[in-house]
């Protein structure tokens, strides 16, 4: 939970309250740092929420919230399998 905060405050997205409750897919691929395709992958598996608003597709933050600390719970138990150290 720790990196996850870190990521929070680091974030430059900012605040729940300052990035309201969506994202477009442009907002979300830039906070990611992944491409479209990518976004659209996990969009399909249902690792991120997300609705059509018109033409336009809206992600959930919280969802992008969610799939970055269960990535963030993934590499800490691989980690802890492989016996390596947080950092």
């Amino acid at each position: 939970m720790k990196n996850f905060e870190a990521f929070e405050n680091a974030s430059d997205a900012g605040s729940s309250n300052e990035r309201g409750l969506v994202a477009s897919v442009n907002e979300c691929m830039n906070a990611l740092k992944i491409g479209r395709a990518t976004l659209y992958e996990l969009i399909n598996r249902g690792e991120l929420d997300s609705f059509r608003q018109g033409r336009s597709r809206k992600i959930l933050w919280r969802s992008v919230d969610t799939y970055i600390q269960r990535r963030l719970d993934d590499e800490a138990r691989r980690r802890n399998r492989a016996g390596l150290s947080g950092d």
